[in-house]
C-alpha cells in the first residue's frame, strides 16, 4: 500500500492488487467480441451449395433428371437410388456385372474330395505246432531234422488218419499253410475240413528227395468269428505226410 496525494492534496490510498483487477473487464469484453466477430465471419462465408451425397456414398449423385413426356416411359440413365443393403450387396460381391448385362451364373461348388479307405489292417500270422494238435493214427517224432517246436507229427500208413487243430480266428477268409516233408514213392493226399466240413478234398502233398526236407502247402478257407476246428485227413492207404505245424494268415 501506498500513499499518494490526489488533486487539491487531498491524500488518497492505492491498492496495487486492486488496480490490475480493474482491467480484467475490459479483457473479457475484447475476448467475447473477437469470438463473435469470428463466428460471424464463418457462417457468413460457409458454402451455400448443400451436398446431397448420401452418408455412405464416395460421390455426390448424378443430377436430377427431367421427368419425360410420356410419364409410362422408362428413364434413360437414370442410376437407382443407392440403400444401405444395395451398398453392402455392392461391397460383398465386387466381381457382380453391371446392372442391364446380365449377372454371370456363379460357380458350381467344387465336389468334396472322396473319402480314401482306411488302410487294411495288418494281417497276422499264428502258428500252431502238429506235435500240440490232437492226433488219430499218428504219433508223434523227432527222428528226423528241419523241424520246427520240439517234433513233429508221423501219419500212420492207413487211410483216415489226421490231425486235428483247435484255431482262434476272425469271421472271413483266412489262410492255411501246412509244413510237410515226404520221401515216400509219390505224393500223399489229405482233405482240409472246417468246423467239421470238408472245404477241399485230396490236396496233393508232393514227394521230395529226402524226410529232411520240407515244403509248404497253402489253402484258403473261410472261418468263424472264435474258435475253429481245423482237420488235415488222410485219403490213401499210405497216409499223410510228415506234419510239422500250421500257420494260420488272417
Amino acid at each position: 500500500m501506498e500513499d499518494d496525494f490526489g488533486y487539491e492534496g487531498r491524500r488518497r490510498i492505492r491498492i496495487p492488487l486492486l488496480e490490475r483487477l480493474r482491467g480484467l473487464p475490459l479483457v473479457a469484453t475484447g475476448v467475447f467480441t473477437a469470438a463473435l466477430i469470428l463466428l460471424i465471419l464463418t457462417t457468413v462465408h460457409r458454402p451455400a451449395t448443400w451436398n446431397d451425397a448420401l452418408p455412405w456414398d464416395d460421390e455426390p449423385s448424378a443430377a436430377p433428371v427431367a421427368a419425360p413426356a410420356n410419364p409410362d416411359a422408362p428413364v434413360a440413365h437414370t442410376p437407382a437410388p443407392r440403400t444401405p443393403a444395395a451398398r453392402s450387396s455392392a461391397s460383398a460381391s465386387p466381381s457382380a456385372a453391371p446392372s442391364g448385362t446380365g449377372s454371370p451364373p456363379s460357380p458350381a461348388a467344387s465336389p468334396a474330395p472322396p473319402q480314401q479307405p482306411p488302410p487294411p489292417a495288418p494281417q497276422r500270422t499264428v502258428r500252431h505246432e502238429a506235435e500240440s494238435a490232437s492226433l488219430s493214427q499218428a504219433r508223434t517224432a523227432s527222428d528226423h531234422s528241419g523241424y520246427s517246436g520240439s517234433g513233429f507229427v508221423d501219419y500212420d500208413n492207413a487211410s483216415g488218419s489226421f490231425l486235428q487243430w483247435s484255431v482262434p480266428g476272425a469271421a472271413g477268409t483266412a489262410t492255411l499253410r501246412l509244413r510237410f516233408a515226404n520221401a515216400s514213392c509219390c505224393s500223399r493226399a489229405m482233405d482240409i475240413s472246417v468246423n467239421g466240413s470238408t472245404v477241399l478234398r485230396d490236396v496233393r502233398f508232393d514227394a521230395m528227395r529226402s524226410w529232411d526236407d520240407w515244403n509248404t502247402v497253402t489253402v484258403t478257407v473261410t472261418l468263424i468269428a472264435g474258435t475253429n476246428t481245423v482237420r488235415a485227413t488222410a485219403t490213401s492207404r499210405e497216409g499223410g505226410p510228415n506234419v510239422d505245424y500250421l500257420e494260420v494268415v488272417q
